[in-house]
């Protein structure tokens, strides 16, 4: 059976798991219905532009676990269990890599805090 993509209706969680070609529902961790979502093959997935910065960062000595199944089977799920065991978490829809911009209370705080240890308060 191919492993395909399905988002839970009740959590909203998405996961991965073994299917029939023509089951377009599975049943969630939650015990909720999942829908199966459109998504690529294998075949492209093992090639995906990620994999290689991710497993560049992999400690490939680990005897953890989640470093083991991961390096052994590259996949989304493992991925997701090598975050979780290095206690990791990739960013959320919205969320950047840059933190917001201070506002201008804090900034004025944080000059005057600069000014007052140059002794110019």
């Amino acid at each position: 059976m191919p492993l395909y993509d399905f988002r839970c209706r009740v959590c909203g969680r998405t996961f991965e798991a073994m299917a029939k070609m023509d089951a377009g529902h599975s049943v969630c961790a939650c015990g909720g219905t999942a829908e199966r979502l459109l998504s690529v093959g294998r075949g492209y997935r093992a090639d995906a532009d990620w994999l290689p910065s991710v497993t560049a960062v992999v400690d490939r000595d680990s005897p953890a676990p989640h470093v083991r199944a991961f390096l052994a089977e590259p996949s989304r799920a493992n991925y997701r269990r090598w975050l979780a065991g290095e206690k990791l978490r990739p960013l959320e829809d919205g969320e950047s890599r840059r933190p917001p911009a201070p506002g201008p209370e804090i900034a004025r705080q944080v000059r005057a805090r600069f000014a007052a240890r140059r002794g110019a308060a």
